[in-house]
């Protein structure tokens, strides 16, 4: 007889960032999850803000030219603001996970948000990134994020 079948199935600690670029929400659950705690809720004004207000001081179109415009000098998904922001979610996810607050983590974010978060995670956390969720849930209800989680 099989004595390890008794025994509960290991339960692991998981970390849920549900985020976009101004504002995030960190949940922790116990696998399997039925309930998510939220540990930490972390606002990002500049985030809000649109690129004419974000980006004021900057050459914006220049009518000069034949018919044509000269554009901002920058790429969208280059926005200083989001990696700045990415990289803030970041160094608190290395932390917690130095500390061993979670086993496993999930990240969920829009799709553009998703991959500066990602470029910003240390290559620990991103081990530990268990399932991507390219939605923006963030304003959701708990249960509405523990659906997607299908965890």
């Amino acid at each position: 007889m099989n004595q390890d079948a008794d025994k509960p199935l290991a339960q692991e600690t998981l970390y849920v960032l549900v985020a976009d670029s101004s504002r995030a929400r960190l949940f922790q659950a116990v696998t399997p999850v039925k309930v998510l705690n939220e540990v930490v809720t972390k606002e990002h004004e500049k985030g809000r803000e649109k690129d004419s207000e974000r980006y004021s001081d900057r050459p914006g179109s220049d009518h000069g030219g034949v018919g044509g415009y000269q554009s901002y000098d920058r790429e969208p998904s280059e926005d200083p603001e989001e990696r700045r922001f990415a990289a803030q979610l970041s160094e608190q996810l290395e932390k917690a996970r130095h500390e061993g607050h979670f086993d496993n983590l999930v990240l969920i974010a829009p799709p553009e948000f998703l991959g500066v978060l990602r470029h910003q995670l240390s290559k620990d956390c991103m081990a530990a990134v268990v399932k991507s969720i390219d939605k923006d849930l963030v304003l959701q209800e708990t249960d509405s994020i523990i659906e997607h989680l299908d965890l």
